[in-house]
């Protein structure tokens, strides 16, 4: 009887032992989110993803978000140094690390985040990849939110009427429109712009509809001046560390690689065009009204902002891409 019971021991033991490998086999990835719980990235984003890694991996790879983990200028950083696993990032607000990017971020893109956020990745795919600018991380995918308008508390009908307001720009190509169009342009990450705008800091803001709900951007401006030609847009990644990644199973790196390119860079866009829709009725509910440029407006603004594309491709070009023929490539996917 002591035997039986000591065999039942050790067995056990090693029942639990093996157990205990067995979860030590599951794996839970640090999500960094930085634009507050109502945000389409927290909504509709980040719970897909983990829709799409548990039912990969048959529940053993997961996600959480985490907020405030850091500020969103140092997301990059966050991720690149394993703070967090995963996260989204805003190319714009690393100056100068990030070129092949503002390409999609040109006036002229008359798409939806969809439409954009499919050429992007389709183009990145084919030349930017080899340019590395992301270095330390795994790109998992390129995206872009809606077309861009002018979110003021006054109401603009034309492009002249912003020369010299103090208007916030998010960085990237929207500088340059900016200034093309004369505004003084303010620089802050998009979750300051509220407080920007009550204090008096920022007249407006240069936002997509999304923003007026996911920001609380309609409660101080009722009027968005709109360009159905494409006035900007902001170029965004989801990326993972790259040390998280290459210590994952071969079964869980293969998740992850399912959940990334062009597919996802598709069903986020749809993402943010829902939330464009939800921005717009909500907006329209509590009064804001949306104004469309005119033609006249519109041949203004395509005037002013002409130089832009041939600085930005040069830019691109001294990244050692073929600038021309990517613009090309893009321009072809956006017909």
């Amino acid at each position: 009887m002591k035997m039986s019971f000591k065999t039942v021991l050790v067995t056990g033991s090693i029942g639990l032992a093996m157990c205990g490998t067995a979860q030590s086999a599951d794996k839970e990835l640090i999500v960094s989110h930085w634009a507050g719980p109502k945000h389409a990235m927290a909504t509709m984003v980040f719970p897909w993803l983990g829709e799409q890694l548990s039912e990969c991996s048959g529940g053993s790879l997961t996600v959480k978000v985490e907020n405030g983990l850091a500020p969103p200028p140092a997301q990059y950083d966050t991720i690149r140094d394993g703070v967090a696993d995963i996260g989204w990032i805003v190319h714009g607000y690393t100056k100068g690390k990030f070129l092949t990017t503002k390409m999609i971020e040109m006036p002229g893109w008359s798409g939806n985040a969809e439409e954009m956020s499919v050429a992007f990745q389709k183009t990145h795919e084919k030349f930017f990849a080899a340019a590395n600018e992301a270095k330390g991380v795994k790109v998992m995918s390129k995206f872009v939110h809606g077309p861009g308008m002018v979110n003021t508390a006054e109401k603009i009908t034309s492009y002249k009427q912003l020369e010299g307001m103090k208007i916030r720009v998010g960085g990237g190509v929207a500088n340059a429109v900016g200034e093309a169009l004369g505004v003084a342009g303010v620089n802050m990450p998009a979750p300051s712009v509220y407080e920007a705008i009550a204090s008096g800091v920022a007249e407006g803001v240069f936002f997509p509809l999304e923003t007026l709900a996911s920001f609380k951007i309609d409660e101080l401006t009722k009027f968005s001046f709109r360009n159905p030609d494409g006035m900007y847009t902001t170029s965004f990644a989801m990326i993972i560390s790259e040390d998280t990644y290459n210590d994952l199973s071969d079964e869980h790196k293969a998740c992850v690689d399912a959940a990334s390119g062009v597919e996802t860079a598709r069903q986020i866009g749809k993402f943010w065009d829902e939330a464009d829709a939800i921005g717009l009725e909500q907006s329209a509910a509590g009064g804001s009204v949306v104004i469309d440029a005119s033609e006249e407006e519109r041949a203004y603004f395509k005037e002013k902002t002409a130089g832009i594309e041939a600085a930005v491709l040069a830019e691109i070009e001294s990244r050692g891409v073929d600038a021309k023929a990517a613009h090309e490539y893009m321009k072809s996917l956006m017909q």
